[in-house]
């Protein structure tokens, strides 16, 4: 090796130790506060401490929204399908309603009003559910019409 090599090799080791110190040195000032020990960690008597001189102030729980300023839609199952209704007031809405297999649906009154219906068919018999509103609940009642279809 040359004594140019040396030259180099010995600077930049010189480098290296220099930016570790200065690393080393910056670490802890970080770690002890640049302004002192504000940083430091509280023991649990400064935090008791500090607790005490908090004014305690009590917040009002707002009240929680009842079902009956959201009216929840409600799942029927009824002979031939299944409906889900809701009221409001006394006013029913037929939101979905869903055939069982083998049947399907007819003449659907959906709503809003005071009643509302669907009819479910399979070959021979019509269900005619009719859904109505009480104590603010979607009730339905079904009346099953058999032989309407020309069966004799």
């Amino acid at each position: 090796m040359t004594r140019r090599g040396l030259l180099m090799t010995a600077g930049w080791l010189l480098a290296a130790v220099i930016t570790a110190g200065a690393g080393t040195v910056a670490l802890d000032v970080v770690g002890a506060g640049i302004l002192g020990p504000q940083n430091q960690p509280l023991s649990q008597d400064d935090v008791a401490r500090a607790l005490e001189t908090v004014p305690t102030t009590t917040t009002p729980v707002a009240p929680t929204p009842t079902s009956s300023s959201a009216p929840a839609p409600r799942g029927l199952t009824v002979p031939g399908g299944s409906v889900v209704a809701k009221c409001t007031g006394d006013q029913v809405e037929l939101m979905s309603w869903s055939p069982a297999p083998g049947y399907r649906t007819d003449d659907v009154s959906r709503g809003p009003a005071a009643t509302a219906s669907v009819k479910f068919k399979d070959g021979g018999t019509e269900n005619l559910t009719v859904v109505t509103c009480r104590d603010g609940e979607p009730h339905a009642e079904t009346v099953a019409d058999e032989g309407h279809h020309g069966r004799g």
